[in-house]
């Protein structure tokens, strides 16, 4: 099973995300010259590859400006929704309905506050973690605008 999400693609270049890994894309090129040094890679980018991998985001910021309520009102839905799930599905279905969405709430058997709880601070954490990356990335800009 791959751990690679792609965000684009052509002959000689994949660019992808890691699954678990919201710090980076990651972009591999075929068939083209690079350099290698102690602690630096240049890989020259070809423009056609440039202008099709410059129109995908490199990431997802859509927690970033979400406040508490929101995010609560979020966590809140998705786990009324999953429980719902869990709970119309058959037994032999359960163990799968449970594991859908763990990650962010924990097992779709534990308690409903116990869920919105694990939802809360893992959206609170994702919500952290995109404003870092906004804020960086809104800083490279401004250091680029003035050149």
């Amino acid at each position: 099973m791959s751990t690679k999400s792609t965000i684009a693609y052509g002959r000689n270049f994949h660019l992808y995300h890691e699954a678990l890994d919201e710090d980076c894309v990651y972009l591999e090129l075929e068939g083209t010259k690079f350099e290698a040094s102690y602690n630096r890679v240049m890989v020259p980018i070809p423009i056609h590859v440039w202008e099709v991998i410059r129109r995908y985001p490199g990431i997802d910021l859509q927690y970033a400006e979400k406040t508490d309520a929101e995010i609560r009102q979020y966590v809140e839905q998705e786990v009324d929704e999953r429980l719902k799930l869990y709970e119309e599905a058959d037994e032999r279905s359960k163990g799968l309905a449970s594991l859908s969405g763990s990650l962010a709430f924990g097992s779709a058997d534990q308690p409903r506050d116990q869920q919105i709880a694990a939802g809360v601070n893992y959206f609170t954490k994702v919500r952290e973690h995109q404003r870092q990356i906004k804020q960086a990335i809104e800083e490279l800009e401004q250091a680029n605008s003035k050149r």
